[in-house]
């Protein structure tokens, strides 16, 4: 068994950051693998020669929130982190930030920028005046071309002086998805094969409301008696200039400093490349997620008297588990939390909302000049205790009881070109988590982030999710460091580097390890009309032997990853798009391949948008399997991950008769071929209606 020390740790900082740096280009096991894909490659550069002379559609998602929904999809510790983040762009979509305001609370609901990034965008309204155009951004120091037009779906460039009209006349809002798959993926189900998500909101003056239904795949339409959707939240919000600035009845989620108490939403830190804005901020807002067990229900209110605000918030709430009835000598109690929010078979129906939790809290938060700082209490409780699995060693550092408390204190100072944040939580069992981090511009061409995070093991936060942390957030030492550099003009060059240390067993490890993590970020604009975007990178993880009886042995897991791409924009409505993906992991030395068109095309006629992709696949086993993110419908997102050898295209089409209506369909072609020659097949349709009235 390997048990890796704080030396160890401190030794591979050393080692690997320079490793990193100095050897990121040698990676000549892919020579090897280009041969026999040569016939791949002529079929994508004859895709090439027909896309050229095709029109396309409105400008996608840039390459790099693409891959930060990617590498989310694949982070096996919070398999929700992907949906959280697809919705949140849907939401920045639906409710643009006015960048004229100049606000940095507004301006911070913009995540995948850096904390930089933020206070430049206010401190150029504040000293410039209005933005004029999108690319007007390129003037300020951090931001290129690319970046700039990659705000553009989630932006506003009204007037930032005068306040927002607010119109008392009733608006609604109403969508729904249905989606279907053939073959159903499973076949012991009590539901039928479709999923079906609603959603509707209405806003009136300062008020707003609404309901979020969802019925997964094999789940039953109406489950429960009364007879209701397997899920179902709702809320009523009102906001205010005043004294109370927000208040919220119903279904709710909120942040508060850095997420290591609170954080219901997605978390900080989400690529190596991109960390996005890392030191968090405060914030309370209706629920309109599909998370089953990561909201509030209850009540919560906002106050603000000058630099001092105040946050109150109380729920009880029902969610999924499994219960013990004979468990630790009591009459019940609960012995796993169930997080995937399915219902599909008898054995999932038990589990469902068999515990109440409640929550309470409050936060005071001072905003001074050049300092933010903030205090946060909050308190769990279930109705039954929870007793883990003592039998199971990973367990022994878990939650045990009935409640649970933390206390945190979080700050950020901006201290010319740096800005040092940092948080610290302390919760019952005298486990804490402490969050600290800079960012520093030493020139305009050169921004560098620094994090240092330690959650002990056994640091609980049940809706808590800190920088760089998973879905528990706890038993890690980490070092996270990035940065971006504008090294010539139209030439960018981003690297970030995380080292994390172990100190207790955990998910498939069953011994003290080690992980690291790499990547480069090369990106090249030579014209207006083109893009080119290639990236190289590394992942370190132990994970247990699987044919390892009695104590488990570990072995090191090593995955290499190099992405190509390139887009080329024919007119403001014609775009397309080239990648391609090789990976080889060890120590089995298996490798994957990818390579995809994206041909998108919008008539200029009739209001018809329409995307195509076809995809080309190889890998050798579902370890060196590839993810790719595909364009979908509004609130939902496909990031299916490819493996063995095959084909995967879609075809989507949009139809917008008006202001008042739309149209979107999404069709679905997976074609896999397994090695005695055997072809399976699968198929999935999504249609989606929404409306405004």
């Amino acid at each position: 068994m390997r048990n890796p020390d704080s030396k160890r740790f401190a030794l591979d900082i050393i080692l690997n950051c320079s490793a990193f740096f100095a050897g990121i280009f040698a990676f000549s096991a892919v020579k090897k693998k280009l041969t026999r894909l040569r016939k791949t490659f002529n079929l994508i550069l004859l895709l090439l020669s027909i896309s050229i002379n095709l029109l396309s559609q409105e400008r996608q998602l840039s390459e790099s929130i693409i891959s930060i929904a990617e590498e989310l999809a694949e982070n096996e510790t919070d398999p929700e982190a992907a949906g959280i983040y697809v919705e949140k762009l849907y939401d920045l979509a639906t409710k643009p930030v006015r960048l004229n305001n100049g606000d940095e609370t507004d301006l911070s609901r913009l995540f995948f920028l850096t904390d930089f990034q933020i206070k430049a965008l206010a401190d150029y309204v504040r000293t410039s005046g209005k933005i004029y155009s999108v690319f007007e951004i390129t003037n300020i120091p951090g931001f290129d071309r690319e970046q700039a037009e990659m705000m553009i779906p989630f932006i506003s460039l009204e007037p930032g002086s005068q306040p927002v009209a607010i119109s008392k006349r009733l608006n609604n809002t109403f969508l729904t998805n249905f989606s279907f798959k053939f073959p159903p993926s499973e076949s012991d189900t009590t539901g039928p094969p479709w999923k079906l998500l609603s959603k509707y909101k209405f806003t009136a003056g300062r008020f707003t409301g609404g309901f979020t239904s969802e019925k997964d795949f094999g789940e039953k339409l109406f489950p429960g008696r009364p007879p209701l959707p397997d899920f179902l939240t709702a809320y009523l919000s009102c906001t205010g200039t005043g004294v109370i600035r927000k208040v919220i009845i119903g279904d709710y989620g909120g942040r508060f400093g850095m997420g290591t108490n609170i954080n219901t939403g997605l978390r900080s830190g989400l690529s190596l490349t991109a960390s996005g804005y890392l030191s968090g901020g405060d914030d309370l807002r209706p629920y309109t997620s599909t998370d089953e067990n990561n909201f509030f229900r209850g009540a919560a209110v906002q106050f603000q008297v000058k630099r001092i605000g105040l946050s109150l918030f109380c729920s009880l709430n029902k969610i999924d588990a499994t219960v013990d009835s004979a468990g630790n000598g009591s009459a019940a109690s609960i012995a796993t939390f169930y997080r995937t929010g399915l219902h599909t078979t008898p054995s999932f129906l038990e589990k469902r909302d068999v515990v109440s939790e409640k929550n309470y809290g409050i936060n005071l938060s001072f905003n001074l000049d050049k300092v933010k700082a903030g205090l946060l209490w909050t308190g769990t409780g279930f109705s039954i205790p929870y007793y883990p699995d003592t039998h199971d060693p990973e367990a022994i550092y878990d939650f045990t009881g009935q409640g649970n408390n933390i206390l945190s204190v979080y700050y950020k100072a901006v201290l010319g070109r740096m800005i040092i944040f940092g948080e610290g939580s302390y919760g019952s069992g005298r486990k804490s988590a402490l969050v600290q981090g800079f960012s520093l511009r030493p020139s305009d061409r050169l921004n560098i982030n620094i994090l240092a995070r330690s959650y002990a093991p056994g640091f609980s936060s049940f809706h808590g999710k800190g920088p760089f942390s998973g879905s528990a957030g706890e038993n890690v030492i980490g070092l996270f460091a990035n940065f971006t550099f504008e090294a010539a003009k139209h030439l960018f060059l981003s690297a970030g580097c995380d080292l994390r240390y172990y100190p207790w067993l955990k998910y498939r490890c069953s011994a003290p390890s080690l992980a690291k993590s790499g990547e480069i970020r090369i990106k090249y604009l030579p014209s207006e009309t083109m893009v080119f975007e290639a990236s190289w990178n590394y992942r370190f993880t132990m994970l247990n032997v699987t044919e390892s009886a009695g104590i488990r042995k570990q072995e090191e897991i090593i995955s290499r990853t190099i992405k190509g791409s390139f887009k080329y924009y024919l007119s403001e409505k014609v775009i397309f798009g080239t990648r391609v993906d090789f990976r080889i992991t060890g120590p089995s030395g298996s490798t994957g391949m990818l390579m995809l068109q994206d041909i998108n095309y919008r008539l200029d006629k009739i209001p018809l948008s329409i995307w195509f992709r076809y995809c080309i696949f190889r890998t050798d086993d579902w370890d060196s399997r590839i993810y790719t993110y595909e364009n979908d419908l509004v609130y939902n997102f496909g990031i299916p991950a490819l493996s063995g050898t095959g084909t995967r295209s879609y075809l989507m089409a949009e139809w917008s008769p008006g202001k008042s209506a739309d149209v979107r369909i999404k069709y679905a072609f997976t074609e896999k071929r397994e090695e005695n020659a055997i072809t399976n097949e699968s198929r999935e349709l999504k249609v989606q209606l929404r409306l405004w009235f």
